[in-house]
């Protein structure tokens, strides 16, 4: 009898030890997951959210007012451009002399710039009425490589897919609710359940693998930041698109299932 009481009492100590060690082994790797999603996200500041998680809601009616459509957006930053400025409270000489080569950069791209078949087929499947509303300023090489294919993709599903412009330096409010990584980064594209307002899912500033590459080229500090920004360019040019597509396939495709 005592053999058999010592028997149970080492198994119940034994499975005790695996259950506290278990237990440990547990925390242990939900610490481990935390730290890598807490590393990325502050190693890479995030190009895509599919946003569930976001419980923010937007009114839309209120934050569309000062909105601009695609081609109001175009023709203020023509006017301001015949002026010798640019959009933004920050006139400084590099916007102004990036501004007419960045407007080069969409009148091309608003001609050439073509969705893939496979886009277009996911932009047609929506079943929601979407907003999209793009924090954006005219000076800005990011938001001219990447608001054309934009633009087009809204058009190519204009009965689901609304489109809203906004001047970051004019919307702070707005532009404050979706920072990367604490920066006012943009292009920032926040897209919004028209009739509920809810958040489905947030892009910016740049394609999630340019982005990616320009944290490892900014890493490896090897480029100065005007070698950086026109190897960027050169990439945009050579990519024509694709990864930005990529990122709102996967966005769409995620919003139907």
């Amino acid at each position: 009898m005592k053999r058999a009481a010592k028997y149970r009492t080492n198994n119940w100590e034994d499975l005790c030890l695996i259950s506290n060690f278990l237990l440990i082994y547990k925390i242990l790797i939900i610490h481990i997951l935390t730290q890598i999603k807490i590393y990325l996200n502050n190693s890479f500041p995030c190009s895509f959210i599919f946003a569930p998680e976001m419980s923010s809601t937007t009114n839309l009616t209120k934050t569309t007012g000062n909105a601009l459509s695609y081609e109001s957006y175009l023709h203020l930053i023509d006017e301001l451009l015949a002026a010798g400025k640019t959009t933004g409270n920050d006139q400084n000489p590099s916007h102004l002399e990036k501004a007419p080569l960045n407007r080069q950069r969409m009148k091309r791209l608003d001609k050439v710039g073509l969705l893939s078949d496979e886009l277009i087929n996911a932009i047609q499947r929506i079943q929601i009425p979407i907003s999209f509303l793009v924090i954006t300023e005219g000076w800005c090489g990011d938001s001219a490589q990447n608001l054309p294919y934009i633009h087009k993709i809204a058009e190519a599903g204009k009965e689901k897919i609304k489109e809203f412009y906004f001047l970051r330096d004019e919307n702070p409010e707005l532009m404050d609710q979706f920072l990367t990584n604490g920066a006012r980064a943009i292009p920032k594209l926040i897209a919004i359940h028209q009739e509920t307002g809810e958040v489905l899912f947030t892009w910016g500033p740049r394609p999630k693998q340019i982005q990616e590459w320009h944290y490892q080229m900014r890493q490896e500090n090897t480029l100065s930041k005007e070698e950086l920004g026109v190897e960027l360019h050169q990439l945009y040019t050579k990519n024509k698109g694709e990864y930005l597509q990529n990122d709102f396939l996967y966005a769409f495709n995620s919003l139907s299932l």
